[in-house]
């Protein structure tokens, strides 16, 4: 899986995040789209690691009901650790689960 940023030219591959496979398709799609922002800002970032992964209870979020994810990152090339925040949605990981079925 691939992401690019609407903001400008910064593209992001599964492929430069160690330990992405431990998500769920709906948290890497998120988080590649995050991440392809941030290059835009920075193009010196990545590649990086997943430190730590932290999936909260489900709770209304702008109408609609999302569990809060928060992913620890390192950034390699950088060498700093920073923390993600998603919110992914109930219909997400219901269309996710019907994926997997």
């Amino acid at each position: 899986m691939v992401a690019s940023s609407k903001m400008g030219e910064a593209t992001v591959s599964e492929l430069e995040i160690k330990g992405i496979e431990n998500l769920t398709p709906a948290e890497k799609k998120h988080l590649l789209l995050q991440l392809a922002r941030d290059k835009v800002k920075d193009s010196s970032a990545g590649p990086w690691e997943i430190v730590d992964v932290f999936r909260d209870e489900w709770r209304a979020v702008k109408d609609t009901l999302a569990q809060p994810v928060e992913i620890d990152l390192r950034d390699v090339g950088r060498d700093s650790l920073f923390r993600v925040l998603l919110d992914i949605t109930q219909l997400e990981r219901q269309l996710e689960i019907e994926k997997q079925e």
